[in-house]
């Protein structure tokens, strides 16, 4: 039964392969690999909680196998429980002090808990094990650029290229090094997200100032806010024929091209704004109303977004305070969260008006403030150079850092982060606090 069971897993039938593991326990209830595999089968479908249990289940039989409790560090990392998350990888490290994967598992649930330094060590003893851990060489990028060493992260986070899930473009033009262009021009292609996209249009204006023309693939929504970039000369949809051209180079590759450290990142704002600035107007403001635009998820399909984004309550006590007007810039399924929790009437929809990010910016143009979660939105109102306040999660993606409440990308950000993962009550309650003192002082 168990051998039945083990092929329905490897051929993806997950669901009857537990159902065929549970039968091979009702023959012999003492089988920890039994217990682990369901364990597996379960952390696949997202049931975190029961996979932990027959991680534990599985320990009680064989309580020394390092893989059970590298699986169990795993799910419980996901359910947000670092610190026993960190246990389980430490004895998994103990128990297999010359397996990569404990020790690469040990060094992202450290960075989860704001350990850079010990995540950075723990991941360079899984390279020193295996230089070929794919996983791991782009996983220590993202812990140096979260460490604020962009250089060294840069340069490693061209090892992206090599996951199964990112594969490089190719084009019969050579890859731009970062040489002088005279007169040649460049195809700066689309990669990854449109916050992504926005963030590293900055460096646009860099490819001119080296003599060279511009183009520039992006997606649909942003091609239009994408055209008002200095020195950008054309823009094209991913999908289109691309215009001629002598050079290419990924926009996220740019900041390495470039050389980029803490100290020279580019950070002059506005670099981008709308191609229409009256493409949506507000209404005229009665007396000193302060006008704020909020956003509180991201897209689901982003790898990271039950950890970013939060739900709508939290933004309610803002609408409370009075000298407000609230507008909604959220876009897809979660504008409904209006509507459920009862504020439709105290917060203007314009989700439905703003076909693209050009509108959006139009939008942000007419606020004093945008209040958000990590989300495509906040990089539009820095690189508008817009006030704009972040709500930002315990293990926050590399661009935010660690422990500062400001942004070396945008210099009108201001970052408010959790104390403890998901503890988002107690974010928004600084924020209500710091809207509170700018509308006593406006």
């Amino acid at each position: 039964m168990f051998t039945r069971a083990a092929g329905l897993h490897r051929e993806g039938k997950v669901a009857e392969a537990i159902e065929a593991y549970g039968k091979s326990l009702l023959l012999n209830p003492k089988q920890p690999d039994v217990y682990n595999n369901i364990g597996v089968a379960l952390r696949s479908l997202g049931k975190l909680e029961a996979a932990v249990a027959c991680y534990r289940r599985s320990l009680v039989l064989k309580p020394n196998n390092s893989g059970v409790y590298s699986n169990m560090g795993n799910a419980l990392r996901e359910l947000g429980r670092l610190e026993v998350a960190m246990a389980s990888h430490q004895q998994a490290v103990r128990l297999a002090p010359k397996s990569t994967e404990a020790y690469y598992n040990l060094g992202l649930v450290l960075r989860d808990l704001g350990q850079t330094d010990a995540a950075l060590s723990c991941l360079d003893k899984a390279l020193a094990l295996n230089e070929n851990h794919v996983d791991c060489q782009w996983d220590r990028a993202l812990t140096l650029l979260e460490m604020g060493r962009l250089e060294e992260g840069f340069k490693a986070y061209e090892s992206r290229w090599k996951l199964d899930r990112s594969p490089p473009r190719t084009f019969e033009q050579p890859r731009w090094d970062g040489s002088e262009l005279k007169g040649k021009t460049v195809l700066v292609h689309h990669e990854q997200g449109f916050g992504d996209m926005i963030q590293f249009a900055r460096y646009l204006p860099m490819i001119k100032a080296r003599g060279g023309q511009v183009v520039v693939e992006v997606q649909p929504e942003l091609a239009r806010l994408m055209g008002s970039v200095e020195g950008v000369s054309k823009v094209f949809n991913r999908g289109q024929t691309p215009p001629k051209f002598d050079f290419y180079i990924p926009m996220m590759s740019l900041p390495h091209v470039f050389g980029t450290t803490l100290e020279t990142i580019p950070a002059a704002v506005p670099y981008v704004g709308p191609l229409d600035p009256g493409a949506v107007q507000l209404p005229s403001s009665l007396g000193r109303i302060k006008r704020v635009g909020i956003a509180w998820a991201g897209r689901p399909t982003h790898r990271n977004d039950a950890n970013r984004s939060a739900s709508f309550k939290h933004f309610i006590e803002i609408l409370g305070l009075p000298g407000l007007s609230v507008y909604s810039l959220q876009k897809g399924g979660a504008v409904a969260d209006l509507k459920e929790y009862g504020c439709d009437a105290l917060v203007t929809d314009l989700g439905e008006r703003l076909r693209d990010f050009s509108d959006t910016a139009a939008v942000i143009s007419q606020l004093d403030l945008v209040i958000t979660v990590d989300t495509a939105l906040a990089h539009l109102a820095g690189a508008m150079g817009k006030p704009v306040w972040v709500a930002i999660p315990f293990s926050p993606d590399w661009r935010w850092m660690r422990n500062i409440e400001t942004s070396p990308w945008y210099p009108s950000m201001r970052l408010f982060r959790q104390k403890r993962h998901g503890a988002w009550a107690g974010v928004f309650g600084d924020i209500r606090r710091a809207l509170r003192d700018e509308i006593t002082e406006g």
